[in-house]
């Protein structure tokens, strides 16, 4: 069942990240990993990229609930009219701070990739994940499944062109979707991201379903929560295993969405040219 709901205020409180396992690839120990991931993503993701992205307040979202548990999403439409029969494609957002109790983060939450992809080429999705239904999860999952069914019911989507952006923790939910998900990525770019926190590195080879699309990894140096030198061996084997993996690191690079908008807004805009 499918509702409307109204334009809400979204509040974001930030709560410690519990230890999950995909299929049999289960968390590794990394202590310095699960104390340091208490906090994620922040509400100045909203504020900087609204401020350095002044189209994204003429972009109207469209807020609707899905799934047996109402899971709030939020939608945003591709502006102008395109040639008949032409399909867009479809950029999913998965947001940080999954263990919060706000259940309505995904109203807004892909607002803050409006400017970083043509306006009349995609449409912008994002779900909600909480306290209970993190992106690993079972409920996640369906979370992001029931999302991506809805749009390709809905809408002239290209079931094709289908990509996945995480930010923080968000990230899991791509490694997830990828491992588990119904419909193959194109492309996937993680931000701020410790994938092994779902895919241990033993487990990380022999992945055939990471072989088609793309990877692209924003990583940063002075990122607060994820360990630089844990995360970024990680980061390097995978792009050793996978040609299609990409990884961009900055020594500068912090963990927060804003800084990225701040400092490599031109890379943001080089994803979906």
């Amino acid at each position: 069942m499918i509702r409307i709901a109204v334009n809400i205020g979204l509040a974001c409180r930030l709560f410690a990240l519990k230890r999950f396992s995909i299929g049999n690839a289960t968390l590794s120990k990394m202590s310095r990993l699960i104390s340091l991931s208490l906090l994620f993503f922040t509400g100045a993701l909203f504020s900087a990229s609204a401020s350095a992205i002044p189209k994204s307040e003429s972009a109207p979202t469209l807020h609707l609930r899905l799934g047996s548990d109402s899971n709030a999403c939020g939608i945003t439409l591709p502006a102008g009219v395109r040639a008949k029969g032409r399909k867009a494609g479809l950029i999913v957002w998965l947001h940080g701070g999954m263990r919060s109790q706000n259940r309505e983060k995904g109203y807004e939450a892909h607002r803050a990739w409006i400017g970083y992809a043509p306006a009349t080429r995609y449409y912008l999705c994002s779900p909600s994940a909480y306290a209970g239904a993190e992106w690993p999860t079972p409920a996640g999952l369906a979370h992001t499944e029931a999302l991506i069914a809805y749009m390709l019911k809905t809408y002239p989507i290209d079931a094709k062109d289908i990509n996945m952006i995480g930010v923080s923790d968000g990230s899991l939910g791509v490694i997830t979707y990828s491992l588990q998900g119904s419909h193959p990525l194109s492309k996937r770019v993680l931000i701020s991201s410790a994938p092994q926190l779902v895919l241990p590195l033993e487990s990380l080879a022999g992945q055939t379903r990471f072989t088609s699309g793309s990877w692209d990894f924003l990583q940063g140096g002075r990122d607060r929560l994820f360990p630089p030198d844990q995360v970024f061996p990680y980061l390097q084997r995978f792009t050793s295993l996978y040609p299609n993996a990409h990884l961009h690191g900055f020594p500068e690079g912090e963990h927060d969405f804003s800084w990225w908008v701040a400092n490599q807004p031109q890379l943001l805009m080089g994803f979906f040219p």
